[in-house]
């Protein structure tokens, strides 16, 4: 993946991100739920003053320094060295939806969440479309890993 490429998708998550935050809590009032699938999928207007469900809530400057450490590595990871394109790809969706979430822990002290599943009864955690990149990002960057070492492998054989 050509590393202009990579810019474009992060600069896109970002945006994407932004915008349909933009358009929630412009519309909706914190903790208001608009049913869209029955049972199903909601849109439920949250703050996230923590990490991952709401783990380390309060703790915002420790989460903003891991932040931003982390944003610093995988940057270096991604522009350092030609990646094969599942790699590249993998940590523009991560670092795409990380700046996404950073610059709403810097700038508002929580993190914007809407998106609301709720499976069999359950209710699942409330998150935003900078997490679905993340989660993306992580799933095609560790099977690319995987293929990748797979692939070493063989070519020392």
């Amino acid at each position: 993946m050509k590393k202009f490429n990579s810019i474009l998708l992060i600069i896109c998550i970002f945006l994407i991100d932004l915008i349909t935050k933009i358009l929630v809590t412009s519309s909706m009032k914190l903790y208001a739920s608009i049913n869209v699938i029955d049972n199903f999928f909601y849109i439920t207007y949250t703050k996230n003053r923590g990490a991952a469900f709401s783990i380390l809530e309060g703790k915002r400057w420790f989460i903003l320094i891991v932040s931003f450490a982390l944003l610093i590595y995988l940057s270096r990871e991604l522009f350092k060295k030609k990646n094969p394109f599942s790699l590249d790809l993998g940590l523009s969706l991560i670092i795409g939806g990380l700046i996404s979430n950073l610059s709403d822990r810097l700038f508002l002290g929580y993190v914007r969440d809407f998106i609301d599943f709720r499976l069999f009864g359950h209710h699942f955690a409330i998150f935003n479309l900078g997490d679905v990149a993340i989660v993306i990002g992580c799933f095609i960057f560790f099977i690319g890993a995987i293929m990748e070492g797979r692939r070493a492998n063989k070519s020392r054989k």
